[in-house]
């Protein structure tokens, strides 16, 4: 006979599908395939880069084997912070989660531990998918033994992995007790862009400098014993060699298991805590932040858009924005990584009889306005067309809004955005040393790219935002790949060299001005005839509901 499930099995299974269950790995109610290739994707670059090293590993020096177990540790770090930072609003409950079991014969306790088992065991697979592998090929290619460097690689790439995911949820618990729910809406975004900026930064380090990871254990100051995964990285070595490793291993690994223990002595105090809140915020209606009535901006808009369909879209836009956390986690994943590889690109190390010491690249700068306007547009882009709103796009349709403003909405709003970004980081610029030569080139460049970017990027979408339904095949991981791998980099490297030589003579700012009219004006002749062609076929059955009041 079939038993059934117990209420507690069902509450964890439940809040585990919740973690799946989003626009972006879509489940389509098959959490199975869902996870498994959620899991894959996170185990594949540790098994690759153990199998890599198979013939490299044993005739490596002894930097370059902590080199080779920095990644692992770093790799661990960098999975469960992330998939923390993207699971955020899931971390806790939603009101929708309150609302709908609280009526139910459930015990609030019950439902607690039911949501911290499910949490745990979603971070659990990610943690064993990102390190399982690498934990036993290589010491198998390291040829010194087994166990040992098991249990070494085991306990560091966990510890890291259970560090970094705990810190998160200990940060936004720690938010959501301290901070009123609309201040809890503005600074959870900003927390997570600190949060990708720091796991960006300590990547790009890694490539950049892991071939010199000895100088930069001895910067001065001490200022690495502050960086998490040289706690670990402590760790690992201290149990792979006992005595005879590293002078910089005992300390950090030191660090290591007290900010580990910190951590979770966090998380089981602020969890509990956080989770009342919640429930009180659900049970009595917590404030939506949908921005209060702002007359200088609506006054703005009007005097810049003329089109009322299109100011309605526009205002559509940014209530959205404020109002769905979605749409926050991955504008702060996008703005995070953009403004770490800023960073990077900015700092430069300069080695000297003391180590290595950090300062300021000129050359690097002129990276920092392509970076940032590549990754917000883009950001931008991505969100808008997340398919969170179809229940509502037939009111477009009733509305009477034409495609085209809706569209044309979309696009105002990105560049709007993107030239908000620009004047921050021309501020920026300023303050770095930049003269009045260099910042008007990187303002004309700048608003240049803005716009030549939004017509690029945003040139396929004939969509209403938040509510175009996703196309099978559309999404393309070999296109992603290309666009942010084989298009960014040479991308970025000739804007610096054109802003370089315009800065020699002013006179070739028409060059990029010329560029982005002709491109404007090409995209803007390309999408009427696309439009064209997508008005003749439109087709609005199925898009709402008709009331079958016709005269047939």
């Amino acid at each position: 006979m079939h038993k059934e499930p117990s209420v507690f099995r069902t509450l964890v299974r439940y809040f585990f599908a919740r973690f799946f269950a989003n626009d972006v790995i879509q489940s389509n109610g098959d959490t199975v395939t869902t996870v498994v290739r959620a899991l894959s994707i996170a185990a594949v670059p540790g098994l690759m880069l153990a199998f890599f090293l198979q013939t490299q590993y044993p005739a490596r020096d002894a930097w370059g084997r902590i080199e080779d177990h920095y990644f692992f540790v770093l790799y661990s770090l960098l999975v469960m912070a992330g998939a923390a930072v993207f699971e955020w609003e899931m971390l806790f409950p939603e009101r929708l989660d309150f609302l709908v079991l609280s009526p139910l014969s459930l015990r609030g306790r019950q439902m607690l531990c039911a949501k911290a088992v499910a949490l745990g065991g979603f971070l659990g697979l990610f943690l064993v998918a990102a390190n399982g592998f690498g934990m036993v090929v290589l010491p198998l290619v390291s040829k010194a033994g087994f166990w040992r460097p098991v249990c070494a690689q085991g306990m560091a790439v966990f510890m890291a992995g259970v560090f970094a995911a705990l810190s998160v949820i200990a940060a936004g618990g720690l938010l959501l007790c301290v901070l009123p729910a609309r201040m809890f809406r503005l600074v959870s975004p900003l927390v997570q862009m600190l949060v990708v900026t720091t796991l960006g930064l300590l990547l790009v380090h890694y490539l950049r400098f892991g071939d010199v990871l000895d100088e930069t254990l001895r910067l001065p100051g001490r200022a690495t014993q502050w960086v998490p995964s040289f706690w670990f990285l402590g760790l690992y070595e201290r149990v792979l060699h006992g005595q005879s490793a590293a002078s910089f291993a005992e300390p950090m690994a030191e660090r290591g298991i007290w900010a580990t223990a910190a951590a979770l002595g966090s998380v089981v105090v602020v969890y509990p805590l956080a989770w009342v809140r919640m429930q009180r915020m659900a049970l009595e209606g917590a404030a939506v932040l949908t921005g209060k009535p702002t007359p200088l901006r609506d006054v703005w808009i009007e005097r810049l858009i003329s089109l009322p369909a299109r100011r309605a879209v526009v205002r559509f836009i940014g209530q959205t924005m404020a109002r769905n956390s979605r749409y926050q986690v991955y504008l702060a994943m996008y703005c995070g990584t953009g403004l770490a590889l800023a960073i990077a690109c900015s700092a430069t190390f300069l080695r000297s009889t003391k180590g290595l010491l950090p300062g300021l690249s000129l050359y690097g700068l002129h990276a920092v306005v392509p970076l940032l306007l590549f990754w917000v547009v883009a950001g931008l882009r991505m969100a808008l067309q997340l398919p969170l709103n179809l229940p509502a796009r037939w009111i477009f349709r009733v509305s009477g809004a034409e495609r085209d403003a809706c569209v044309s909405a979309a696009r105002v709003w990105t560049l709007a955005c993107a030239l908000g970004i620009l004047c921050g980081a021309i501020v920026v610029l300023g303050m770095a040393g930049f003269g009045w030569r260099e910042l008007l080139v990187q303002t004309v460049c700048g608003m240049c790219v803005a716009a030549t970017m939004v017509d690029v990027l945003l040139f396929a979408d004939s969509g209403i935002p938040f509510a175009q339904p996703r196309s099978p095949g559309k999404t393309s991981l070999p296109l992603m790949l290309t666009l942010f791998v084989g298009v960014l980099p040479p991308f970025v490297f000739g804007m610096i060299w054109i802003e370089l030589s315009i800065e020699q003579k002013l006179l070739r700012l028409v060059y990029p001005v010329a560029f982005a009219a002709s491109a404007h004006w090409l995209s803007h002749v390309l999408r009427r005839r696309s439009q064209a062609k997508l008005d003749d076929g439109d087709d609005v059955e199925g898009e709402f509901q008709l009331l079958g009041l016709s005269a047939d």
